[in-house]
């Protein structure tokens, strides 16, 4: 009845927090109060939580009130500046919730490349200048950048230049804001929030052949004219694996640690392909084979995956089913990174407790078919991706949602 009484009655909610308000403070003071403060305050409190509870009128809670006010005043010491106080303790309170969250429920990602591209999208670039494309004005500008992550960048030259170098990483002016200098022989120029390997997100830098694309640049030639679009930023959700085991067909992420092939100390997000005991095989109809079962796009988790036109050459960026080294060969002119998998013969032993894990984009994916040691142990496994929160849109599609397959 009191909780009915007390979701109608604001005099009621008004009293209940008064109560938690005043027990709070005694709670932080009992080291520090004289015994007989600490007993007149728990009797008060008594008094009134069985005045409130007890049914009594608007009129006898309002009394209460202020007589738990006064005694409050008489016993408790006050705090100075109690709002710069009580705000400092609520955002405390936040950040504990805040870390408590990402350590044990959900923890955001970014995917920084495109291994799981189309399911996931990682950081994608172009250089407009190849295209002759005008960068768009300030509010459509504004608004690609909150729908769809996109962000623009032209620079041109001051007077004629030759690039040198540039700074090896960005610099944080304030919180937010970072800047990163591409160096010339006319002075810096500086790039304002510059994206993760700007040289060749902004075109400038050819990182395959490691040589600038130009160096040398006139008075009012482009330098770079170029259009960055963000990765998937997601949540990781964290709980479920607690209770049981990742299954075959679930997105997963799991830290590298400092697994052969792997970049060390930081985290992947792959497809969960194989498991422990279970023996792997790619065959050349770019099905992947477990302990001789095909998958197929009826499993869990391949309906998309393996929803390719047969007819079609792999490539990259598009659903192809799984590529070994024979049809790598077949596509590219080279094995590509499939040392594992060199054909459709070719098969992995996966160690108990271990998993085997393949990136969608098959064409563009470094996973367990390159990795010196292709499985690594279920204990690396943090959880599983949950929804993306941003960019909102992509290719002009609703990106944002729970659960991709």
């Amino acid at each position: 009845m009191y909780y009915l009484r007390w979701l109608f009655s604001r005099t009621l909610r008004k009293a209940s927090e008064m109560e938690d308000a005043v027990r709070k403070l005694l709670n932080h003071q009992r080291d520090i109060l004289a015994p007989q403060a600490v007993e007149s305050m728990e009797q008060a409190l008594k008094e009134f939580r069985q005045t409130v509870r007890g049914g009594a009128p608007h009129s006898s809670i309002l009394d209460a009130m202020d007589h738990l006010e006064s005694t409050a005043s008489k016993w408790l010491k006050p705090y100075p500046n109690p709002s710069i106080r009580e705000n400092v303790l609520m955002l405390l309170e936040i950040a504990v919730l805040i870390v408590g969250s990402r350590a044990f429920l959900i923890q955001p990602m970014v995917i920084p490349t495109g291994s799981a591209q189309p399911t996931l999208w990682g950081v994608t670039y172009e250089d407009l200048r190849d295209t002759h494309t005008p960068v768009p004005s300030w509010p459509m500008r504004i608004w690609e950048k909150v729908a769809y992550g996109v962000s623009y960048y032209q620079i041109t030259a001051p007077e004629d230049l030759e690039i040198t170098n540039w700074d090896e990483t960005p610099t944080m002016v304030m919180p937010f804001v970072k800047k990163q200098n591409i160096q010339t022989t006319a002075g810096p120029i500086t790039v304002w929030f510059p994206p993760e390997s700007f040289p060749r997100q902004l075109g400038f830098f050819d990182e395959a052949r490691r040589t600038m694309k130009k160096r040398r640049f006139r008075k009012g030639e482009e330098i770079a004219r170029a259009r960055v679009t963000t990765g998937d930023h997601l949540f990781v959700e964290r709980v479920s694996y607690n209770f049981r085991r990742p299954e075959r067909g679930d997105i997963i992420v799991f830290r590298s640690e400092k697994h052969p092939g792997m970049t060390a100390n930081t985290h992947y997000i792959k497809r969960l392909v194989g498991l422990g005991g279970e023996t792997v095989r790619i065959g050349d109809d770019r099905h992947t084979y477990i302990n001789g079962r095909e998958l197929t796009t009826n499993d869990p988790g391949f309906h998309k995956v393996f929803a390719f036109d047969p007819n079609q050459p792999p490539v990259a960026d598009r659903y192809s089913g799984h590529v070994n080294g024979t049809v790598w060969q077949q596509a590219w002119g080279n094995p590509g990174p499939t040392r594992n998998f060199p054909d459709g013969k070719a098969e992995v032993q996966i160690r108990p407790n271990h998993y085997v894990t393949f990136g969608d984009n098959t064409m563009n994916s470094a996973d367990s078919r390159d990795w010196p040691v292709p499985d690594f142990p279920q204990e690396r496994v943090i959880g599983r991706h949950w929804m993306v929160f941003w960019p909102f849109l992509r290719n002009g599609r609703l990106n944002f949602g729970w659960g991709q397959d």
